[in-house]
């Protein structure tokens, strides 16, 4: 597996790490009417969607490289 393919292996976990962590902050029966939760979940969603932003980032960048 080449450095660029376990880069983009490793930023997509992260991606699924932090949506199923905002599903279970939005889903937990503790977070009934708590605000930290909420927050919780609403920050773990805008690290998801800057992991796909560097994620194109990434791929923009490496396009020129020549990596095996």
């Amino acid at each position: 597996m080449s450095l660029k393919s376990l880069h983009q292996v490793i930023i997509f976990a992260g991606f699924t790490i932090s949506l199923i962590f905002a599903w279970w902050c939005f889903t937990s029966p503790d977070a009934a009417g708590s605000t930290g939760y909420f927050i919780a979940g609403i920050v773990s969603i805008l690290v998801a969607i800057a992991f796909v932003a560097y994620e194109f980032h990434f791929l923009k960048k490496t396009r020129r490289l020549i990596i095996h």
